[in-house]
């Protein structure tokens, strides 16, 4: 006799076997599917400066931070 969590096991292993079998791709050459063109010229240094941006802003509120909690007031 098998055991519930053993069925359950064996019935979500079959449903993920039907969603994974490759029917549901669609070929989408070179990011065609995206809401916006990869293939413009300065989208790479857009995209880039952004993700530099966004990584600095942490550090550069904690350098704000550090350098305002001194006492000097000539921030």
């Amino acid at each position: 006799m098998i055991s519930p969590i053993a069925r359950t096991s064996m019935r979500s292993r079959a449903v993920n076997r039907l969603m994974r079998s490759g029917d549901h791709h669609f070929h989408s050459p070179n990011g065609m599917h995206l809401p916006f063109d990869t293939q413009k010229k300065g989208f790479k240094f857009l995209y880039w400066g952004s993700c530099a941006l966004f990584s600095a802003l942490p550090v550069i509120a904690a350098w704000w931070q550090i350098r305002k909690g001194n006492g000097n007031k000539n921030y």
